[in-house]
């Protein structure tokens, strides 16, 4: 059985020492689902066959 995603996300701010009024729950309560399986996916990917990203260069410096 799932747990109740108001329950969830009260137990995470807690963690976080955030404290949410209830409209801010049930908001982020909303899209718990979503967040969930976007993380499930990421963790179901095979990241052995990835190559490294290529290094970032900063832009140059306007001139002043």
């Amino acid at each position: 059985m799932q747990d109740d995603p108001r329950k969830v996300i009260d137990r995470l701010a807690a963690l976080a020492g955030v404290a949410l009024p209830e409209e801010r729950i049930a908001a982020l309560a909303t899209i718990l689902p979503f967040v969930q399986a976007g993380s499930a996916a990421l963790a179901g990917v095979d990241y052995r066959e990835a190559e490294p990203a290529a290094r970032f260069r900063p832009r140059p410096q306007a001139p002043r």
